[in-house]
């Protein structure tokens, strides 16, 4: 079975490891190890860049911030560690886009994008190889949940009364403004046109009670939509949606001798 290391470890990073054996090490900030510990046993948890890589996962999952994820991925890149990013807001950053790719790019570890809150990415990368014109993606929320985001200086969200877009852009702008919320949108560009290219919609619902997702692809092969939904949750919870088992189905692929 591959083993893994994942770097950060709130609600998806211990998702991930009770769910999936196999882990390696997990990098945490001192104040966390104990709390890391008790949940996969103290000889797992580091809480250095250097103990991490000496442990020489394969693969490392990181799901700890934007800044986290600028600071460390060149570093386990050139490391020979395959790095899962999922905090991609940091690649709206332009610096921290061309860092990790020339890391990436000089190796020997590689950069593996998984699919994410949006479930799969495999239609808009076919679509991107013959005449892939537009890819819009939209987040949706109720108000209130967008009022625990950077969202709330961008409208009135207490003045929409139905659904309404409160924001459009690209994905590299979208995501500056919400670095913590976006990470999706950013791998649905990075399959598709790119940040700049690839459109983005923030939509504020007060019908909903879940975070949902819309995929608008326009490409020679054929138009497509995809909504995703999650499960009815309040403001403030924990939402299990697919990003945790897309790394499942990633880890799985590594290892199994018919890939699906």
């Amino acid at each position: 079975m591959t083993n893994y290391g994942i770097v950060g470890f709130g609600r998806i990073g211990q998702r991930l490891a009770r769910r999936w054996p196999g882990v390696r090490a997990v990098l945490v900030r001192p104040s966390q190890a104990a709390d890391a510990a008790a949940i996969i046993g103290a000889a797992a948890v580091c809480t250095t860049l250097a103990d991490f890589v000496a442990r020489r996962p394969a693969i490392a999952i990181e799901c700890a911030s934007a800044s986290t994820l600028a600071d460390v991925g060149p570093a386990l890149l050139q490391a020979g560690i395959d790095l899962v990013p999922l905090s991609l807001a940091a690649l709206a950053d332009p610096v921290v886009e061309r860092r990790l790719i020339e890391a990436a790019t000089a190796g020997p570890g590689r950069i593996e994008i998984a699919a994410g809150g949006i479930g799969t990415l495999d239609l808009l990368a076919t679509a991107r190889e013959e005449g892939l014109r537009r890819v819009v993606y939209r987040q949706l929320k109720s108000p209130a949940m967008w009022k625990l985001t950077p969202a709330a200086t961008l409208a009135d969200l207490d003045a929409i009364s139905g659904r309404q877009v409160f924001f459009r852009g690209s994905v590299r702008d979208a995501a500056r403004h919400l670095p913590n919320n976006l990470n999706t949108s950013v791998g649905v560009a990075l399959a598709g046109l790119g940040l700049d290219a690839t459109e983005a919609e923030l939509v504020a619902d007060p019908a909903l009670s879940e975070t949902a997702h819309e995929l608008e692809i326009h490409a020679a092969p054929g138009n497509a939509m995809l909504r995703l939904g999650g499960r009815d949750v309040p403001p403030d919870g924990d939402p299990v949606d697919y990003t945790t088992f897309s790394l499942m189905r990633l880890l799985r692929r590594r290892e199994a001798r018919m890939v699906i």
